[in-house]
C-alpha cells in the first residue's frame, strides 16, 4: 500500500511538473478550441428554441455546484478537493461560453441593426469571446469575486430574459424584470454565507441591490432586443383586404406614386413569434425625421410562428413632413411594443 501511495505521489509530481512547464501552451490551444466550439454552438443554435430550457437547467446546475464548492467544502483542504474545485471552475467557464454563444443568434435575430439594441448583442459577443480566453478570464474569475458575480448576473439575466417569455409566455417587460430580479437574487447566496444573509445590514443591502436591478432593467429596456419576437418583413400597398393573407400588389423598398390613387398608403408588418405570446404593438411612420403617423396600440396574443399588424397613412401627412432640403426623403417604418422595445425598422422611398 505504501508503495502504491509513493507511486501515486511520483505520478502527480510528474504531472504537475509537466503542467507547470506547458500550461500556458495548453490553455492557449484550449482557448482556440473554445472559440471554434463557440462558433459551432452559434450554428447549432439557429432557430432551436427548444434547447433553451436545457441551457437554463445547466446554468442552474452550475450555480448549485458553485455554491456547494464555495460553501460546503471551504473548510476542506486536500489535493482531491483542490482538483474537484479546478474541475468545477472549468465546467463553469464552459457553461458560460456555451450559454453566451447559444443566446447570441436569438438576440441578433431580434435586434434592429444600427439601433441601440445592437449594443447588447455586441456586449454578449464580447463576453463570449473573452470567456474563451482561459488564462485572463480564469484569473479574474478566481481572484475577484465582484467580477465573478457580475459575470454570473449578466449571463443569467440574458438567459432568463429570453426564457420567461418563451416558456412562461410572460410579456416582454415582465420577463425582463423577473430576469433581473432572479439573476441578482441567485447571486446573493454566492456572495454571502447563509448566516450573513439574515443580518439586517446585509438584508438591507440585498433589497437595495434588487431595487437597483429593477431600475436598471427599466432603463436598459431600449438596449435589449425583444427576444423572442423579430420583425421579418414590412410591405406597403395602396389597398388592403383584411381577409386576404397579403395585399394583391405590394412593395418593399420602392413605392410607385402612380399606384397610390386613393391617396393612402397601407403599411403591413409581419412579426415572427415562436410561441403564442401576449404583446402590445404600435407602428410609427417617419418622414424626414418627423413622426407623421403613430398607430394605436394593438394588444394581441401573438400566434405561433408569427402575426401581422397594419396601419394606413394619408399621403397628405407625408407631404407635410417633407422638408425643403429632403422633399423626397425616405419613409421609415418602426414597429415598437407599447413598453418601449424596438421590434424592427425598415426604410422605403416613394417614386
Amino acid at each position: 500500500m505504501a508503495g502504491l501511495r509513493g507511486l501515486a505521489r511520483q505520478v502527480m509530481a510528474r504531472f504537475e511538473g509537466l503542467y507547470g512547464r506547458y500550461s500556458r501552451l495548453f490553455w492557449t490551444l484550449h482557448s482556440i478550441w473554445a472559440l471554434l466550439w463557440g462558433a459551432g454552438v452559434l450554428v447549432l443554435a439557429h432557430n432551436r428554441h427548444g434547447y433553451l430550457p436545457w441551457v437554463v437547467s445547466f446554468l442552474a446546475l452550475t450555480w448549485a455546484t458553485t455554491l456547494f464548492f464555495t460553501r460546503a467544502t471551504s473548510a476542506v483542504q486536500s489535493t482531491a478537493m483542490r482538483y474537484a474545485q479546478e474541475f468545477v471552475s472549468y465546467l463553469t467557464r464552459v457553461m458560460y461560453q456555451g450559454t453566451l454563444f447559444f443566446l447570441i443568434p436569438f438576440y441578433a435575430y431580434s435586434a434592429t441593426f444600427f439601433s441601440p439594441n445592437t449594443l447588447f448583442v455586441a456586449f454578449l459577443l464580447a463576453l463570449a469571446i473573452f470567456s474563451c480566453i482561459d488564462l485572463p478570464f480564469d484569473h479574474l474569475l478566481r481572484r475577484y469575486r465582484s467580477f465573478a458575480l457580475t459575470f454570473f448576473v449578466l449571463v443569467t439575466f440574458a438567459a432568463l430574459n429570453f426564457f420567461f417569455p418563451l416558456i412562461f409566455k410572460t410579456r416582454l417587460h415582465i420577463g425582463t424584470y423577473l430576469a433581473a430580479a432572479l439573476a441578482v437574487g441567485a447571486a446573493l447566496p454566492l456572495a454571502y454565507p447563509p448566516g450573513e444573509l439574515l443580518r439586517r445590514r446585509v438584508l438591507l443591502k440585498a433589497v437595495v441591490m434588487l431595487l437597483a436591478a429593477l431600475v436598471a432593467a427599466r432603463a436598459a429596456r431600449p438596449l435589449v432586443p425583444p427576444v423572442p419576437l423579430r420583425l421579418t418583413k414590412v410591405r406597403f400597398a395602396a389597398q388592403l383586404d383584411l381577409d386576404a393573407p397579403s395585399p394583391r400588389r405590394e412593395w418593399s423598398t420602392v413605392i410607385p406614386a402612380s399606384e397610390l390613387t386613393l391617396q393612402k398608403l397601407y403599411v403591413v408588418a409581419t412579426i415572427f413569434s415562436p410561441t403564442s405570446l401576449p404583446t402590445t404593438v404600435t407602428i410609427k411612420v417617419k418622414r424626414a425625421g418627423v413622426v407623421v403617423r403613430s398607430s394605436r396600440v394593438v394588444e394581441l396574443l401573438a400566434h405561433e410562428k408569427g402575426f401581422r399588424v397594419w396601419d394606413v397613412v394619408p399621403l397628405a401627412r407625408l407631404a407635410e413632413a417633407s422638408s425643403s432640403r429632403r422633399p423626397h426623403g425616405p419613409l421609415v417604418v418602426e414597429v415598437w411594443t407599447a413598453e418601449g422595445h424596438l421590434i424592427g425598422r425598415t426604410a422605403a422611398r416613394i417614386e
